[in-house]
């Protein structure tokens, strides 16, 4: 049996849900609007499981001690600031309230907020983070159920395939080679020919290059699996200006010892010079799968080079493999 009391304080209106299972003690907890009170009740009243785990969760265990718990003792990723970085925002939304009075309306409201400033699929990449958290609660703090897996993801468009095409790959190439910071047409023909990610590279180190067999090892990639980057001949001999046969970083910072260099003005102030817009960085790595896409690469082969762990994620060069078919298929048969 469960009911709600609407209760008129100084404050405000409060609701405050009763619930009384047979053979179990009574659940009461107050909200600030009916809608939560209806919610709580749904959510827990039909599974006696999550009503005798709700009552032996402790009160006084906030989602932001949970939190940390799961980043000293749980995560395992090597993308550490990164996630931590994501769980700080849940933790300045809702880190106060514990894990157990967590209710998908609070999801819900920092996802809004969320949605508000970035894009759905970073929005996502946050509601994943927080998820993982309350799984992490599930097992170890008996909590009965995630009420983020109660919440659908945004929809997402990850088609975006820009490239650089031959004339802009020229004006590029001059521009960074007359950068004010001497490895930016060094990490951008990198980008290009490998098709890695900016954090893989960055945290390249002059150990992790053979040059004899001219390959890059990278450790660990996003997808927590280590990679091997063919180097072109091109890349071997730029890299090899700067060789200093240790073991720090490659495109280390130049006032910060062990960490990589910030070269976010440097690029910006090339893609200017260069006259191209709506580019990024990251936009490298399309470059590359498009150019593998038009000279006959197979979703396969540009999936291996990128490191995609799914074909999905392939698909966007997809029409640049078409095409370039097309063309073959003109060329050969054109004849018959």
């Amino acid at each position: 049996m469960a009911y709600i009391q609407k209760v008129n304080r100084k404050k405000g209106i409060i609701y405050r849900t009763y619930i009384r299972p047979a053979g179990l003690k009574p659940v009461t907890k107050s909200f600030n609007t009916k809608r939560e009170a209806v919610q709580f009740i749904n959510n827990i009243e039909s599974n006696r499981s999550k009503l005798i785990s709700y009552n032996n969760i402790k009160p006084q265990t906030k989602l932001s001690v949970v939190v940390s718990n799961y980043l000293s003792k749980e995560y395992k990723g090597s993308r550490f600031k990164d996630e931590e970085r994501k769980l700080n925002l849940w933790v300045e939304h809702i880190g106060d309230k514990s894990i157990r009075d967590v209710v998908r309306l609070d999801i819900s409201t920092t996802l809004s907020f969320l949605s508000s400033q970035l894009s759905n699929a970073t929005v996502n990449r946050y509601k994943a983070a927080i998820s993982v958290v309350f799984s992490y609660a599930c097992r170890e703090y008996d909590l009965p159920d995630n009420p983020v897996h109660h919440i659908r993801p945004l929809p997402e468009n990850n088609a975006r395939t820009r490239y650089l095409s031959d004339n802009e790959r020229e004006r590029l190439f001059a521009a960074v080679r007359q950068s004010n910071w001497n490895k930016l047409y060094l990490i951008t023909l990198l980008a290009i020919t490998t098709g890695a990610r900016k954090g893989e590279l960055t945290s390249l180190k002059w150990s992790d290059i053979d040059f004899d067999r001219q390959i890059a090892y990278i450790s660990t990639t996003k997808n927590g699996e280590p990679k091997v980057l063919p180097l072109t001949g091109s890349v071997a001999s730029e890299l090899q200006r700067y060789n200093k046969y240790d073991d720090s970083l490659v495109f280390d910072s130049e006032v910060k010892s062990g960490q990589a260099y910030c070269f976010r003005k440097p690029w910006i102030k090339a893609l200017k010079e260069a006259e191209i817009a709506d580019f990024t960085f990251h936009s490298l790595r399309h470059t590359c799968a498009s150019y593998l896409a038009m000279n006959g690469a197979s979703l396969l082969e540009i999936a291996d080079v990128l490191g995609h762990k799914q074909i999905q994620m392939t698909k966007r060069y997809s029409h640049l493999c078409v095409d370039h078919k097309q063309k073959l298929i003109n060329k050969v048969m054109s004849n018959l």
